[in-house]
């Protein structure tokens, strides 16, 4: 990347923008979808749609981390103290472990289930992972949710802190993922 550049690479730019899709995608399916029906019977449209939002979620992430780890981040202007440094590095980690975390536990649950990520209208569906276990399948789904959950959280102070970069610090944190 170039030294004098003031936005991330157009590459960068659009598997963020990208996963900001595919996350909402996930959050939507889940939320305005019906849950499982009886045993054995496809997943519904709604979930199906959850799936493949989780699935890419996940093909988008090692690109993603590739491109950013061969790229230097253009500066932050003016240069944020240390504490913010440090306050920016610990929430891009925990967006980074949810956004491996989530979709993965979300095959297990589904494999523990006995059942595989499929997408019928792909053809295809994920080998498993694990084979059935009941209890396991219902400790994971738990975790699975509560991390759902907890994600709002960590995705709520990630916007918040661009729109504080922007708004209250004026610096160019934001229009460099623009």
């Amino acid at each position: 990347m170039n030294q004098n550049a003031t936005r991330y690479s157009a590459t960068i730019r659009w598997m963020h923008w990208l996963t900001v899709l595919a996350i909402v995608a996930a959050y939507l399916s889940v939320d305005l979808g019906d849950d499982e029906g009886p045993k054995g019977a496809p997943p519904s449209l709604m979930m199906q749609g959850h799936y493949l939002a989780g699935l890419a979620v996940l093909a988008l992430l090692i690109p993603r981390i590739l491109s950013r780890l061969a790229t230097t981040a253009p500066p932050i202007v003016p240069a944020p103290k240390t504490i913010v440094i440090i306050a920016a590095r610990v929430l891009h980690l925990a967006l980074y472990a949810f956004l491996v975390a989530q979709p993965i536990l979300g095959i297990l649950q589904v494999n523990y289930a006995g059942d595989l990520v499929s997408l019928p209208w792909a053809g295809w569906s994920l080998p498993a992972l694990v084979g059935p276990d009941h209890a396991a399948g219902e400790s994971i789904g738990e975790i699975h949710e509560t991390l759902g959950e907890i994600f709002y959280w960590v995705i709520g102070a990630h916007i918040a802190a661009s729109l504080w970069h922007h708004f209250l610090l004026r610096d160019n944190t934001l229009r460099r993922m623009l």
